[in-house]
């Protein structure tokens, strides 16, 4: 009777530590959250926003009669307020921004991911011209305060027949700075959406899915000089229209709606699982992280090891790989084991 055993060994061991897992979440249905309301969000349980609009009805919590998607309760809103705001329209007054910091270094913590989750939609604007519309930002930044990465939601961009094109921008450093690129994406609009970003710290890619589906997988997350750590996931409103005198921000009813926000760091796992094919040939098949190195080994005792010279690869995408052993006559034991080592 044929049987097999599954071992795994790692290239590299990493030290337990209690830290791995989620660092932080919310639902905003739980205290402090369950007052609804403006500015009901900066000020607490960690939250800070752009103190220059504090005050200004640009960010909150909204209830579920408020904001109408059943099942959810209270979430939180950035933007949605019409009236003009009287201020100089420059770089940083135009961004209405919330964020709340994490503050973790995933390599110090041997937790090489970090996963950020959202689940959020954008109300459209009123507004039947790219006029008193509105970009959202969802912007990584290190502990310093430099921007590493993110995506652009543009709710601005209009197709010939004035209907929003609703694009997705990627920004990343490009070797001199920081520009936005198009994902060839596009957003539904007033639709909860899941958004996670999934980046590997040592490896230094990272992907971002939207409904499940991947808008890029395993891209290099940030080449430039700022220190790769992580201190908070910015949730950013960028105004793109002042007056004529370049003294008041005139933003669009449109706003960013967003529910169980979460952040947490993991170690890479490669997990193992042997079984069979319909002729009883034995198939192993494990995780894969791009950047890594793989090699699939045999022992007939588990003793001495033999390497599967066919599996020896260094992987190029973060899935699934399966390695059907032609092994014949189909031994009556033997056992098998993945090692990973980063490259």
């Amino acid at each position: 009777m044929f049987s097999v055993r599954l071992l795994y060994a790692l290239g590299f061991l990493l030290p337990f530590t209690s830290k791995a897992g989620e660092t932080y979440f919310s639902s905003f249905n739980v205290p402090p959250f369950t007052t609804t309301g403006d500015d009901r969000i900066a000020g607490y349980d960690g939250w800070t926003g752009s103190s220059l609009h504090a005050n200004l009805k640009l960010h909150g919590i909204m209830s579920e009669s408020a904001h109408g998607v059943i099942g959810i309760g209270n979430a939180g809103y950035l933007g949605g307020n019409y009236n003009n705001i009287t201020v100089a329209y420059n770089t940083a007054n135009k961004l209405v921004w919330l964020r709340r910091r994490v503050d973790i270094d995933p390599l110090a913590l041997n937790q090489e991911i970090a996963t950020f989750g959202l689940s959020f939609g954008i109300k459209d604007s009123s507004s039947t011209s790219s006029y008193r519309r509105d970009n959202f930002d969802v912007l990584i930044y290190n502990q310093a305060g430099s921007v590493l990465a993110g995506l652009r939601f543009d709710n601005v961009t209009l197709d010939s027949s004035s209907n929003p094109r609703r694009l997705i921008y990627r920004l990343g450093y490009n070797g001199t700075g920081m520009v936005y690129t198009n994902t060839g994406y596009t957003f539904l609009s007033e639709t909860m959406e899941s958004l996670q970003y999934r980046i590997n710290f040592r490896t230094n890619k990272w992907t971002a899915t939207l409904g499940g589906v991947p808008l890029f997988e395993d891209i290099a997350f940030y080449t430039g000089a700022a220190t790769k750590n992580l201190g908070y996931v910015l949730l950013q409103m960028s105004v793109t229209n002042p007056t004529v005198t370049g003294t008041t921000l005139s933003p669009g009813d449109n706003y960013l709606l967003f529910d169980d926000y979460m952040v947490r760091t993991d170690p890479v796992s490669t997990g193992v699982v042997v079984g069979r094919t319909a002729s009883g040939a034995p198939k192993v098949t494990w995780n894969e992280e791009a950047g890594y190195s793989y090699r699939l080994q045999w022992s007939a005792n588990c003793t001495g090891w033999q390497d599967v010279a066919a599996t020896i690869h260094s992987a190029t995408s973060t899935a699934d790989y399966s390695y059907t052993d032609p092994v014949s006559p189909v031994p009556a034991k033997r056992f098998y084991r993945v090692k990973r080592t980063y490259p």
